[in-house]
């Protein structure tokens, strides 16, 4: 009984949400390396983490699919890759990052600072959208709506919106962590950039993160925990 409930929450979505995913062209994956991770010279660690992002998702909304829950499986693949496409575009500078051998080039750094001037004060999901809305315009909605930390619009999206972001919070850099350790580092990163919310709406944040988590679960022949040995054994 509980397996029919969570699958039917999973079909509920507003009308809005129904017209965006129906008949929503998507950009290929050659064109989104080519016309944003190349054009827009997205440093490699961002690259990383999407394509990560992209195989969380892939497993997830994989084992949903076969478990008979309705998802789109492309939609939910563009969705992680293009995430965070424009993260760089939102961080104060490009620096070296020795761990990942990484040091920002010439062109990284021109890049960033002409994306900065232009989109100045938008979430990197926003500026995505904006870039992907004259030849995909369903699927920018579908981006803008993958939300933030402090506006989390994905809770009351489709399970895709769900899917990818779950998929994003479930990886740090380019690695598979667990979920509370990953919601502990976004609170030490991001809280302090909303300064009219405290720790009681954290909590309450976080207590809406794990009952996605567990409504996720709930379908899976397999435990969050076992998310990175599941994603390896592919």
């Amino acid at each position: 009984a509980k397996k029919l409930f969570l699958k039917r929450n999973f079909e509920v979505m507003s009308v809005i949400e129904k017209n965006i995913i129906k008949d929503m062209k998507l950009p290929s994956h050659e064109y989104i390396r080519a016309e944003l991770f190349d054009k827009y010279a997205v440093p490699s660690t961002i690259r990383r983490h999407c394509e990560k992002v992209r195989d969380v998702g892939e497993v997830l909304a994989n084992g949903l699919h076969n478990a008979g829950v309705p998802i789109d499986l492309d939609l939910v693949d563009r969705g992680c890759l293009v995430h965070d496409v424009m993260k760089a575009a939102t961080l104060p500078s490009l620096v070296v990052n020795p761990e990942f051998s990484y040091v920002p080039s010439s062109r990284e750094i021109k890049v960033q600072t002409m994306l900065k001037g232009r989109y100045i004060g938008l979430h990197e999901t926003l500026i995505a959208a904006e870039l992907l809305r004259p030849l995909f315009p369903k699927f920018s909605d579908f981006v803008a709506n993958i939300g933030s930390t402090g506006n989390p619009t994905y809770l009351d999206g489709g399970i895709e919106l769900k899917v990818v972001h779950y998929a994003d919070w479930r990886v740090q850099f380019d690695r598979i962590v667990p979920f509370r350790d990953r919601l502990q580092y976004l609170k030490d990163t991001y809280l302090h950039r909303h300064p009219d919310k405290g720790d009681a709406w954290w909590e309450a944040a976080v207590k809406k993160e794990l009952e996605l988590e567990q409504e996720i679960f709930s379908h899976l022949p397999f435990k969050p925990d076992d998310l990175t040995e599941v994603i390896e054994r592919r």
